[in-house]
């Protein structure tokens, strides 16, 4: 029973992981053709008008493949945690339907401005499309990461009597929904999720400068980088700022997996912050700390007398696996780096220098790569650290939710390889339809703008 349990676990961490490099796409394209077809309208500049209509092709597929990857990950939810289902069927359900008309809103919205293209004769109107695409995509992260933070931090029913008896009662949707972790997710989860696709766009981007043949090839993804540049700096500031006050959300909601987090195993006043480390024999071993700065960040003082939570207050069958401290250390400095680099990139923009050479655009690759790693690390970090509950606080642990009947075997394997096939294929072929023609000939078939 414990070795399914465990292939369940693996299965949907593979299949989010797998589903979440589509998602992250799929936001960053919407957002940034948007701001690319603004600027074109707006300078009359047709290199702006057709990058954005390579976008909208590109978005096409990563919106059909991400719509196949969201109906497989939802038969994986009812296969695999059926009683975890059934619970949020009863309480929270109200963000997956919310997120039916999110889905809708970007549906009908992208197929008008996919092919209704040259039907407007004026551009700020098929520009608008842009938006209600963009604004679907947004609030399916959001309402998704709602059902998330329900999960961390569950509320409208009746806890304590669910616990003891598990009957569910004093059912209030709404307060499930907005649950007290709600807002400060969606605050970090959105906007980094647009950063880590702003900045796979901005690698691919970077690629295709290196290979450009043409003066006028160039010029049309030098102006894509900056934009990519620019909102990513943006998101990844967002992020950052939000990122602290989830740390704060943490210590008063989570204490547990803060604790684990932070790698504190006893109570220490001013406490120090550990970089790097790993346990051994229940021993915290080959870390760097630096006094006082866990009491720095949190209480805003090296010195202060406020204790924070720690691992030995909590019974050790509860304790999630440590190794979230490192997937937590790669999130913040990972994401620390990408910012400065985003932050440098921009300075150059504005002071208009030049980020043509190598350095820079090789740079722009390894930050695309390593903030889709920052940014898995982050969900491991949230998802693992909630273990071993599903749902936090006592109400559901993982292997009471599990499937735990041979029969999900096979179906899991057929999931892992339809993701193996799908994932590879979207990124290659969503590549190729992104520069299907010479720039030459898409600026002859631009009207008039």
């Amino acid at each position: 029973m414990t070795s399914i349990i465990n292939f369940d676990r693996f299965m949907m961490g593979f299949t989010l992981g797998s589903h979440i490099l589509i998602v992250t796409l799929t936001i960053a394209i919407s957002v940034i053709m948007s701001v690319i077809e603004f600027l074109g309208i707006y300078l009359k500049d047709k290199e702006y008008e057709v990058m954005a209509r390579r976008l909208s092709k590109a978005l096409a597929i990563f919106f059909a493949i991400g719509t196949a990857s969201g109906t497989v990950l939802a038969i994986e939810l009812f296969s695999l945690w059926p009683n975890f289902m059934v619970l949020v069927g009863k309480i929270d359900i109200l963000p997956f339907y919310y997120e039916v008309f999110a889905f809708f809103l970007e549906s009908i919205s992208l197929v008008l401005y996919v092919y209704y293209w040259d039907y407007f004769k004026n551009r700020y109107q098929h520009w608008a499309l842009s938006l209600f695409v963009a604004a679907g995509t947004l609030l399916s992260a959001v309402f998704i990461t709602m059902v998330n933070a329900w999960m961390n931090t569950p509320s409208g029913f009746n806890i304590p009597e669910y616990i003891s008896t598990g009957t569910v009662s004093g059912v209030n949707p709404l307060a499930a929904m907005f649950s007290p972790s709600a807002a400060v997710e969606i605050g970090h989860v959105v906007p980094a999720t647009l950063a880590a696709g702003s900045f796979a766009l901005l690698a691919y981007f970077a690629i295709n400068y290196l290979k450009a043949k043409t003066d006028i090839t160039r010029s049309i993804y030098m102006k894509s980088i900056k934009v990519a540049a620019i909102v990513g700096l943006i998101a990844v500031g967002i992020a950052g700022l939000t990122g602290d006050e989830s740390m704060r959300m943490l210590y008063s909601l989570q204490p547990l997996k803060y604790a684990a987090i932070e790698l504190n195993f006893h109570n220490h006043i001013p406490a120090a912050e550990k970089l790097g480390g790993i346990v051994i024999n229940g021993v915290p071993q080959y870390y760097i700390a630096v006094p006082g700065l866990q009491s720095l960040i949190m209480f805003l003082s090296f010195n202060s007398h406020q204790a924070v939570p720690y691992l030995t207050q909590f019974p050790q069958s509860q304790w999630p696996p440590l190794f979230i401290h490192l997937t937590f250390d790669v999130m913040v400095g990972g994401g620390a780096l990408v910012g400065l680099f985003a932050l440098l990139l921009f300075l150059r923009i504005v002071l208009k220098k030049d980020i043509s050479g190598k350095f820079y655009l090789y740079s722009m690759v390894i930050s695309g790569i390593l903030l889709e790693i920052v940014y898995d690390s982050g969900w491991v970090t949230d998802e693992v650290g909630r273990q071993p509950y599903i749902i936090y606080n006592h109400v559901m642990t993982v292997a009471s939710a599990a499937n735990t009947s041979p029969s999900v075997l096979p179906l899991g394997i057929g999931i892992i390889i339809f993701y193996c096939l799908v994932v590879p294929f979207t990124f290659y072929f969503s590549a190729k339809v992104l520069k299907n023609s010479s720039v030459e000939k898409e600026i002859e078939r631009v009207g008039d703008l």
